[in-house]
């Protein structure tokens, strides 16, 4: 018989682990087996074309398959095989697909989740009949936020056995956005995803993220996100981020429609009087979109910085990033010449 396997289920994903990542048998006794097993049930199983296009080396270790309204998606990864189901008919909202939705069992017509179930009990019950199995399921229990971070707690190996939870060792894993060091169990303020802020109690989870029961919610925050006196100004939110990002949406737009008076408004409204300047990263030939985040080859979807934020951002990875001046001169940091 083999060696002991773990199962862990996880909404409509299940992995099936196993101690010793250099166990080649791994792959041909359960890899291949599960495999063939599927398409014996009806699932129609062949490659990950998109990986073969583009990694052809992990092509033998990736597999996707469809039966009825159910797709799946079927890796091997050192000591791991996990298989991913979604449905087709569920609702969706990631643009990527619904093989990146969250909550994927909740999205599926209640057939389909019985066929999901099905599957889950037929792969454990193969598994049984060839190695000594222990199956854990995360998630879909109707727990309380506390009893969701003291069963984390319970699962997790970072756990100190005497205290029976993780225990930050370094300060700067627990320094909270205003300065102070965060404590287990203390009171605590975040904002919320749309930058409201809310009165919570912090848990710590691993390296510097923190447990947060705020509102009857469970929030997972880094302790830079975490504020251990009330900020003076509970009513503001903090969405600066968010808000640069949608009025320079609305400046781009603005300035497609050839509306320039309102383009105007707008760039006063972000950058006052200050001139703007454009970031140019040369390994990706294009130019940074706003706050940071994407490139884009196309100057009207660029983003725009002030001089300050141009030359921090360049100068701290000069060898990749350029300044572009409104005339449209680059300015190297690193001593290159520049266009």
């Amino acid at each position: 018989m083999r060696q002991s396997i773990s199962i862990i289920i996880h909404d409509s994903h299940i992995g099936i682990w196993q101690d010793d990542p250099a166990d080649n048998t791994f792959r041909v006794e359960i890899y291949g087996p599960l495999i063939r097993q599927m398409r014996e049930r009806g699932w129609a199983i062949g490659r990950n074309d998109q990986v073969h296009r583009h990694y052809r080396c992990l092509s033998p270790d990736r597999r996707v398959g469809a039966r009825g309204t159910l797709l799946c998606d079927i890796e091997i990864s050192g000591r791991v095989v996990k298989v991913d189901f979604w449905s087709t008919t569920a609702k969706q909202e990631n643009r990527n697909g619904r093989r990146y939705d969250f909550d994927k069992m909740a999205r599926m017509s209640k057939l389909d989740r019985l066929r999901v179930e099905l599957e889950f009990c037929r792969i454990i019950a193969w598994l049984e009949g060839i190695a000594p199995v222990e199956v854990k399921r995360r998630g879909g229990e109707n727990l309380s936020p506390m009893e969701r971070i003291q069963k984390g707690y319970a699962d997790s190996w970072h756990s100190d056995k005497e205290l029976g939870r993780p225990v930050c060792k370094y300060d700067y894993n627990r320094k909270s956005a205003d300065g102070h060091l965060l404590q287990q169990g203390q009171a605590v303020w975040i904002p919320d995803s749309k930058g409201r802020m809310l009165r919570g109690q912090a848990f710590y989870n691993i390296n510097s993220m923190w447990w947060v029961i705020a509102g009857g919610a469970l929030f997972n925050k880094g302790c830079s996100d975490l504020y251990a006196d009330a900020p003076c100004d509970l009513r503001t939110k903090r969405n600066a981020r968010a808000r640069r990002n949608r009025l320079e949406k609305e400046l781009q737009t603005a300035v497609q429609r050839m509306d320039y008076r309102r383009a105007e408004t707008l760039k006063t409204i972000i950058f006052g009087t200050e001139q703007t300047f454009m970031i140019w990263a040369r390994d990706k030939r294009a130019y940074y979109r706003s706050q940071y985040a994407g490139y884009s080859t196309d100057t009207a979807s660029a983003g725009r910085y002030t001089k300050a934020e141009a030359e921090a951002e360049c100068r701290r990875v000069p060898h990749e990033l350029e300044m572009v001046c409104p005339n449209g001169r680059h300015v190297s940091f690193d001593g290159r010449a520049a266009a």
